[in-house]
């Protein structure tokens, strides 16, 4: 991944942001990548929380002049 990411449209520097999600007990969670299919839990039907631990933070970068967005997943913090 580029350190300053440029729309594939525009050519435009992108701007850096995450993407939430509602969990239980409306808490906010950043979604994450998991390798594979996701493995249902017996108790809710979403992946498990090992996946989900074991995964890596969802990056969002958002073009300012077409407003695409653009997801990484990358390896290092």
């Amino acid at each position: 991944m580029a350190s300053k990411p440029t729309c594939l449209v525009c050519q435009k520097e992108m701007v850096r942001g995450f993407v939430t999600d509602l969990g239980h007990a409306i808490s906010i969670q950043i979604p994450r990548w998991c390798e594979g299919d996701p493995q249902s839990s017996f108790w809710t039907g979403a992946a498990t929380r090992s996946q989900f631990k074991d995964g890596l933070k969802v990056v969002a970068y958002r073009c300012p002049e077409c407003e695409a967005l653009r997801l990484y997943a990358p390896s290092a913090e």
